[in-house]
């Protein structure tokens, strides 16, 4: 069991206790799922059926997201009780709920934060009412029931004792989300059996998951995976080049000299995947002249940066890759501004630092030499926002919370693996369930290409989504709404229009950083590509 060291960056409140709960905000997911084991889950077929387009033999909604149609069930024996939580007649889910921090409400208070639990649970309910309306089910509903956190997000008693009754009174075969400090409710759900899918825990290495399989579904990208795309991205397009986007024009003429900033607890549980990333990049003969772990601390956060900053500058770093939380970057660029350091800050979008609404709070003097990596799609106003748009096309009115890119990522796992797990409802036939959904070979800009299982993308069985990634840059003069609605300056924009990149398919020329015209910021409408099928909606709207 690992505890993570309590900080405001991971805990729960407002619009912001949805934002920070995983690793990747607005996860949007693309159902690009590998093969399955012969002879498991439910054979792939188009039928004749109202929910079903036969010419594409995808589900009939207006989603890129729609799975393969799959056999209509017309009764029978579905197994009963096949699994903890599963009756012939329902699936019982159990939705987390955390406790607010109030550390962090009091630091993120003037974002205007608004959404309550209230909301959030209205808007899974949303979604899993849109689900179980166009997904197979085998003759179940679903039921779900909320679990509100008896303790702190890094509570390892309380997780544990929270698991517990989910398995035993809740009766679920599967919870939606967990604690994301600890590991202890992921634990304790995968030695009884019960599926923990989405934000349930955050940033654990591939070993984690192999050892929980097949009960943790995770929404991000692992460490290492995440790893491939940050050391191509510096390796191929950044190292051996000028330092061409520093503040201080000395650094901007003399060629690239790295140094890594990363987040880390009292018990080093991510020096493993710093490790990792370091040994990526020597593929690619990228060496860190310095490599700095912090800890969050807000009581000790500014006199921790003075010290990193000045052992930047002393090393002649030129270019600062920041692996870190949203957080911790305030003090460290208003201590470089106070030193007259102004590097280029490669950032890698792994917990929020590739978001408006953090990016903001960060020195704009030194902001404004800011690009990398992020694992994000590209953003689109809510009217135009596809997994909103399902819930219109459903219900005739929007998402109850504005956090609804983040609240929709478990229910579309979930039932995507039960549509394709068959009658015999288990955490094995979920899993099959979701490896077998074909991989689509394309990206497009505001979508994920998500995967499970085998699908030849990347090394061993992938256990956790997100495949791609995108370059971005902070462009502090566009003006325009956060990620939580809020209008004000500054914004990422998406370099050469969002395109998205597969691990191993990184181009080796630049992909035109801070360059404004082939760049986009928030869409109003979506491209192309991106633009879902389009359904009579239920009931005629």
């Amino acid at each position: 069991m690992r505890r993570r060291k309590r900080s405001p960056t991971d805990a729960k409140t407002g619009s912001c206790r949805a934002l920070l709960r995983g690793a990747a905000f607005a996860v949007v997911f693309a159902v690009a799922f590998g093969s399955a084991p012969a002879g498991a889950g439910v054979p792939l077929r188009v039928d004749q059926s109202p929910v079903c387009d036969t010419a594409t033999g995808k589900l009939a909604v207006p989603s890129g997201y729609a799975p393969p149609c799959v056999k209509p069930w017309k009764g029978g024996n579905n197994g009963g009780a096949t699994a903890n939580g599963v009756t012939k007649d329902t699936i019982t889910v159990a939705l987390y709920q955390a406790q607010p921090d109030l550390l962090q409400q009091t630091f993120f208070e003037h974002s205007g934060s608004d959404e309550s639990l209230a909301k959030e649970r209205e808007t899974t309910q949303q979604y899993v009412d849109y689900f179980s309306a166009h997904y197979e089910l085998y003759g179940r509903t679903v039921k779900l029931v909320t679990i509100k956190a008896s303790g702190a997000p890094d509570n390892d008693v309380a997780a544990k004792a929270d698991a517990i009754k989910v398995a035993t009174e809740l009766r679920a075969f599967a919870s939606f989300g967990g604690p994301g400090e600890t590991t202890a409710y992921a634990d304790e759900l995968a030695a009884r059996g019960v599926l923990c899918v989405g934000d349930c825990v955050i940033a654990e290495p591939q070993s984690f998951l192999q050892q929980h399989s097949p009960y943790l579904w995770p929404t991000v990208a692992s460490p290492e995976q995440a790893s491939e795309h940050w050391a191509a991205f510096v390796g191929t397009q950044l190292a051996g080049r000028r330092a061409s986007h520093a503040g201080d024009p000395g650094l901007a003429r003399k060629q690239r000299v790295f140094g890594v900033v990363h987040y880390d607890d009292a018990a080093g549980t991510f020096r493993s995947s710093v490790n990792h990333l370091e040994q990526r990049l020597a593929a690619y003969r990228v060496k860190p002249v310095v490599t700095v772990p912090y800890s969050l601390d807000l009581a000790t956060a500014q006199q921790n940066a003075r010290t990193i900053v000045a052992r930047l500058k002393s090393a002649g770093v030129t270019s600062v890759v920041l692996a870190g939380d949203p957080v911790f970057p305030s003090f460290l660029t208003g201590q470089a501004t106070e030193q007259g350091y102004f590097p280029e800050w490669v950032v890698l979008g792994y917990a929020f630092t590739d978001t408006a609404l953090f990016g903001r709070q960060y020195d704009q003097r030194q902001w404004a030499h800011a690009f990398g990596v992020s694992l994000l799609p590209a953003r689109t106003t809510d009217h135009v926002d596809e997994l909103a748009n399902l819930i219109t096309w459903q219900t005739g009115a929007p998402p109850a919370a504005k956090t609804f890119r983040e609240l929709v990522q478990a229910p579309l796992i979930f039932f995507t693996g039960v549509h394709l797990a068959g009658p015999r409802l288990t955490a094995s036939t979920f899993r099959a369930g979701l490896y077998r959904f074909p991989s689509d070979a394309t990206t497009t800009p505001t979508r994920l290409h998500f995967s499970w299982g085998r699908h030849g993308l990347w090394k061993g069985t992938d256990l956790t989504g997100g495949d791609d990634a995108t370059v971005i840059w902070w462009d502090p003069n566009a003006s325009g709404p956060d990620e939580v609605g809020h209008d004000g300056k500054g914004l990422y924009r998406y370099a050469d229009s969002g395109r998205r990149y597969l691990p191993g398919h990184w181009p080796k020329s630049a992909v035109g950083l801070f360059d404004n015209p082939t760049s986009t910021s928030v869409l109003t409408a979506l491209p192309p590509a991106d633009t879902p099928p389009s359904y009579p909606s239920p009931g005629g709207r």
